[in-house]
């Protein structure tokens, strides 16, 4: 399903994409920032790491179209979220998504930046996840105008900028997860540690057995006490291409 509308001076097709299961429709923009597999991830971990935990409050750092949020809703998490989203076209379309998806009485739409602390009245909550932009500023020339360089490059706040706030509203040992490239792990978990949180859980995808993993997802509890990691290999793909039972599991509703 495809339609239009106007947003600043041009025209952007929308396209209305099935994804999880057969009840669950996104709204996107055709040629703008488009959710892929890292949000899938992102949703089966947080579920996977934290169904059986009481989470009350949470936050959703960059929500985009809101696939993340949406699709942990289909895994059964129900812990009422506040989605930030700070570009004017994606913040429409996630609003959208949620009223659509009937959603409205758990995930709260906010049009701000995280870094501008849009939520003064939540003092405390149990957690705070994010796909975040993978890129710095200095990598390539990301156009200022573009939909999906605004979502990919850090014009916005870096992951540290997020580790470093998120610490200061977090409950002691709540939890903050992340979906990130193994090219900048070794940043990520610095910046981790400098803001006070401790490593849990460390996920590796690769696409196929062949190909070295490309993603990781990390689950940090605040807490200055020293914690045991847990590791584990994602594989996506087996070698003919189909989704293995684990792959499955993260793009698709099993039930």
């Amino acid at each position: 399903m495809i339609s239009s509308e106007k947003s600043s001076d041009q025209i952007k097709e929308v396209t209305s994409n099935k994804i999880f299961n057969d009840t669950t429709f996104i709204n996107q923009h055709k040629d703008g920032y488009r959710f892929n597999s890292d949000s899938m991830i992102l949703s089966w971990f947080i579920f996977k790491m934290l169904f059986k935990k009481d989470i009350a409050i949470s936050i959703e750092i960059g929500s985009g179209t809101g696939v993340v949020p949406i699709v942990l809703n289909c895994h059964g998490f129900r812990s009422k979220t506040y989605c930030l989203e700070v570009q004017e076209n994606l913040f429409k379309l996630l609003g959208q998504n949620i009223e659509k998806n009937g959603l409205s009485d758990i995930l709260i739409p906010i049009k701000d930046s995280f870094l501008n602390n849009p939520l003064p009245a939540v003092k405390k909550c149990n957690l705070i996840y994010t796909n975040p932009p993978y890129f710095p500023l200095d990598a390539g020339r990301p156009s200022p105008n573009s939909e999906k360089a605004k979502a990919r490059h850090e014009f916005f706040g870096s992951l540290n900028d997020f580790l470093l706030s998120a610490s200061k509203i977090l409950k002691d040992k709540g939890h903050f997860i992340f979906v990130y490239p193994m090219s900048r792990i070794q940043f990520a978990l610095s910046c981790a540690t400098k803001a006070g949180f401790s490593l849990r859980h460390l996920y590796f995808y690769q696409e196929n057995p062949s190909v070295p993993p490309s993603l990781f997802t990390a689950h940090l509890v605040l807490s200055n006490c020293e914690a045991v990691s847990k590791t584990e290999l994602i594989t996506m793909r087996d070698s003919a291409g189909e989704y293995t039972s684990i792959g499955q599991e993260i793009m698709y509703d099993k039930a």
